[in-house]
């Protein structure tokens, strides 16, 4: 294809040059073929062709094929003297090994002495591997039953090691360039001369067609359409397209567009969703949007049954119906697509309009031409390969370095110690005395050996029994016993720079190295090194109790003064709300020209009548007989 080819006449999939399509052949075409050899490989192990038994069948055939013949071995490639050197020969796990490496893995046999090497840089030792005369007649049952499973083990491994590089260089296959990951949609052909030109058509329309079928000259006086929708943000737009006469401009046959309000301005998003998301809102714009998403769909709807003959007809659908819009088109009563037989769009779209149905089209239809250099792709593999395996010996080197560190720990770990500090976080004081009886050898008095704890445990804050029992909060009883019975040292500093004193959690703790300290003055360097500020006599104490006391008694009082402050502040509300109550009350009736109500000082009201007019007497007389009928009428019902 000429430069300006390329350049100014794109390639339409359906009427690509006759010579170019005899050319194409799948980028991909070495790598199908070879993840088909090893699903055939994988069915042959799952159906479990025995491989021992290819091996005792290879060997058979040997030791037959060499009964009238030369005494060589055609899998060794080795000679001998005569006929014993070689029935020995055939026992050795040399000739085993190279049977398998040629029944298992597929590959050259070794010499002797590659053998040998072998067998010296694997970790598996594999007994009796010179096949010696004694060795042949001293070795029993079990030895040879050992020695056969060391030979599985090796060719095993191999062969493991054979299908990963094997895996690694199909996944390489399917490495690209940077530049083309934006084109995944795509299948890739080249030509058969090598040349760095790749074409791409896009996978939806190979699914179920060849680039040959979906060449116009295999449709001749057969009528083929195309229907694209596109929904999103209250836009309609479709079309029926005629593919026949749509090679170089696009021609339709059908095609409606039309916009409804229906998405809330600057903040995006259907009004259903919103309402969806925060309840349904009263504003005027929600209520003309919540009708114009339902004139949408009916219209929506509307279009699509008017089109069902053409939909149904269509070689392609293609339907672009973003989050929401999707129940538009999908899984209504009588609906006219079905999700199953429709395809997406493979790339970015704009607002459907005309012009993008159009421009989607000639997307979908054009070849994608590029320059691709294959060095470069080799070497980006290879550097792939090369990640891959480094990334691969760095994670099992790690898990093994792991696992023998995890082991050591496991070993050295004490369950007592454990037991202990498991019994003080629980703040079982009781149990915890009776556990160090029992068990006096635990360390109490000063650090807590790393060795013998699990990774899990903060010795930076919290590197001794004492440390920990003070941090639990409500262990004064045990903080002192620990003090006093078991001499543990409360001077001692934590990596993080505190002594058992300043990790206490609550204030009774605290006092009880206070009282220690008062008890004990000289066990300890309590104010230098414990840095316990002072001791806690009896008499501080009953004087600490009384001063609490009192504290409390004058919150008391305090709190039934602010109760008696609100009460009366709720008394004057409720009063001056009556007040207003009372007033309106008032208003109506002046309103209504009825005379005002008098509240004595009793509190019930009555009504004024000395300066009424005769009028508004009998009005008051009026009331009141039909107030009185009101209630002899309740009583009755």
């Amino acid at each position: 294809m000429s430069k300006k080819r390329q350049q100014n006449q794109p390639i339409c999939v359906f009427d690509i040059p006759k010579e170019l399509l005899d050319q194409l052949e799948p980028v991909e075409k070495d790598t199908e073929a070879l993840w088909g050899l090893a699903a055939e490989n994988d069915e042959y192990t799952d159906d479990n062709i025995n491989a021992k038994a290819l091996e005792r069948l290879q060997l058979q055939e040997e030791r037959l094929a060499n009964q009238d013949n030369e005494l060589t071995c055609s899998t060794c490639a080795t000679t001998f003297q005569d006929r014993e050197e070689q029935r020995q020969h055939f026992s050795t796990d040399w000739h085993r090994y190279n049977i398998k490496r040629k029944v298992v893995l597929d590959v050259k046999p070794v010499t002797l002495s590659e053998f040998e090497v072998l067998l010296t840089d694997l970790t598996e030792s594999i007994s009796g591997s010179e096949s010696e005369d004694s060795d042949d007649e001293d070795d029993t049952e079990g030895d040879k039953k050992e020695r056969r499973l060391d030979l599985d083990s090796i060719v095993d491994k191999q062969k493991q090691q054979q299908e990963e590089q094997e895996k690694l260089a199909n996944e390489a296959k399917q490495i690209v360039l940077p530049m083309m990951k934006k084109y995944s949609a795509l299948t890739w052909f080249k030509t058969a001369n090598k040349d760095s030109n790749h074409y791409g058509v896009y996978r939806h329309l190979l699914q179920n067609s060849t680039l040959t079928q979906l060449q116009q000259s295999q449709h001749k006086g057969k009528k083929r359409t195309w229907t694209i929708i596109m929904l999103g943000g209250g836009h309609f737009a479709g079309c029926v397209i005629d593919v026949n006469a749509s090679t170089t401009d696009v021609k339709l046959i059908q095609h409606k567009t039309f916009h409804r309000y229906t998405t809330r301005r600057k903040q995006g998003g259907s009004q259903s969703a919103n309402d969806n998301a925060k309840g349904a809102a009263n504003s005027a714009g929600a209520q003309i949007r919540r009708y114009n998403e339902q004139l949408l769909q009916q219209e929506v709807r509307a279009v699509l049954s008017q089109w069902q003959q053409h939909i149904a007809q269509s070689e392609m659908v293609l339907v672009h119906a973003p989050s929401g819009n999707r129940k538009l088109v999908y899984n209504y009563e009588g609906a006219v697509l079905d999700i199953g037989n429709v395809k997406s769009i493979p790339f970015a779209t704009r607002r459907p309009t005309l012009s993008e149905l159009k421009r989607v089209f000639t997307e979908m239809t054009t070849v994608k031409e590029v320059q691709v250099d294959e060095q470069a792709i080799e070497t980006y593999k290879q550097k792939w390969i090369e990640k891959e395996k480094k990334a691969k010996d760095l994670l099992e080197r790690s898990t093994v370095a792991t696992k023998k560190v995890a082991t050591v720990k496991k070993d050295t770990i004490n369950p007592h110690l454990e037991k202990l500090l498991s019994l003080v976080r629980q703040n079982k004081t009781a149990v915890t005395l009776a556990y160090l009886e029992k068990h006096m050898n635990l360390p109490v008095i000063g650090l807590l050996p790393a060795e013998e704890l699990s990774d899990d445990e903060d010795l930076y804050h919290f590197p001794t029994l004492l440390h920990i029992a003070a941090s639990v909060g409500g262990a004064a009883d045990l903080v002192k016993v620990l003090l006093t019975e078991y001499n543990a040292d409360p001077t001692i500093v934590s990596d993080a720079g505190k002594t058992a004193y300043e990790v206490s959690k609550d204030k009774e703790t605290r006092n009880a190295f206070r009282r220690c300290m008062c008890d004990y003055p000289d066990k300890w360097h309590w104010l230098e090194e414990g840095r316990v500020p002072s001791p806690l006599t009896e008499k501080q104490e009953q004087d600490q109790l009384a001063k609490e006391k009192k504290k409390q008694a004058k919150e008391q009082e305090k709190k039934r003064l602010l109760d008696l402050e609100r009460q009366k502040m709720e008394a004057a509300r409720e009063a001056k709300e009556e007040e207003a109550r009372f007033e309106k009350v008032q208003a109506t009736r002046a309103k209504n020209n009825m005379m005002p109500i008098v509240r004595p000082l009793g509190g019930d009201s009555v009504i004024n009548t000395a300066n009424m007019t005769p009028e508004a007497r009998m009005r008051l007389e009026r009331e009141k007989r039909a107030r009185a009928a009101e209630e002899r009428l309740k009583r009755f019902q």
